[in-house]
């Protein structure tokens, strides 16, 4: 039997609800999750206004909603920038690693309750045979990273590409951030420019290496 018109605005009325309880709890964990401190449930559904109980039935813990805290912070700003990216390959992934640290930086405690989460989730499966883990974390950094290199893919082997991609990685996002604050002690200006600094420097390698050039160029400074 069909839906009557009003049992339709019944059943539109309830989804648009359950999409602002779900949006304000991860408002709330936003909120507080940048004074940097651990959070509990039930203090993010007294936040939104919700009772713990209504809470859980939308996230079943903390690791979840704060990975989709991270999601709902970083992919629209990573979005924007990726239908705007310039042409010239170094200027391209200098504007992606711009914007991740930019952002991240502006609430470092945030993310860096984001990075406990993610180590949770990894530590909640150390038993569980690696086939069949769930992933511990999105893929969108990781695809950023692909569109930005991507006017290079045609020009080294694909093997080669991928180890670009796979080493920049390794000098944006939150782990990152994290090493460049904690392991190395540098201030946010520093830790952004020794980022973009390191991101050059690989796709110069790379470039290089695949011209068949003996020695790679790197960036003459910080900060460019």
């Amino acid at each position: 039997m069909a839906l009557s018109r009003q049992d339709n605005s019944l059943t539109t009325g309830r989804a648009n609800q359950k999409q602002r309880t779900r949006r304000a709890l991860v408002d709330a964990a936003f909120r507080l999750g940048r004074d940097g401190r651990p959070l509990s449930m039930p203090e993010v559904a007294e936040e939104a206004l919700v009772s713990p109980a209504t809470a859980y039935r939308y996230f079943p813990n903390m690791r979840v909603l704060m990975l989709e805290v991270a999601t709902r912070e970083a992919q629209p700003k990573i979005d924007d920038l990726l239908a705007v990216l310039p042409e010239d390959p170094e200027e391209r992934i200098d504007a992606l690693v711009t914007v991740v640290t930019g952002f991240q930086f502006d609430n470092e405690a945030l993310w860096r309750a984001v990075l406990s989460a993610i180590l949770e989730r990894w530590l909640a499966q150390i038993d569980v045979p690696e086939r069949e883990r769930v992933p511990i974390r999105g893929s969108h950094r990781l695809e950023s990273v692909e569109v930005a290199l991507a006017p290079l893919a045609d020009t080294m082997p694909p093997d080669q590409h991928r180890r670009l991609v796979m080493a920049t990685m390794l000098v944006c996002g939150v782990e990152a951030m994290v090493s460049a604050r904690d392991a190395c002690g540098l201030d946010r200006a520093e830790a952004v420019d020794v980022m973009r600094w390191a991101a050059r420097a690989l796709q110069r390698a790379a470039v290089q290496e695949s011209r068949g050039a003996p020695d790679a160029e790197v960036p003459e400074t910080l900060g460019r």
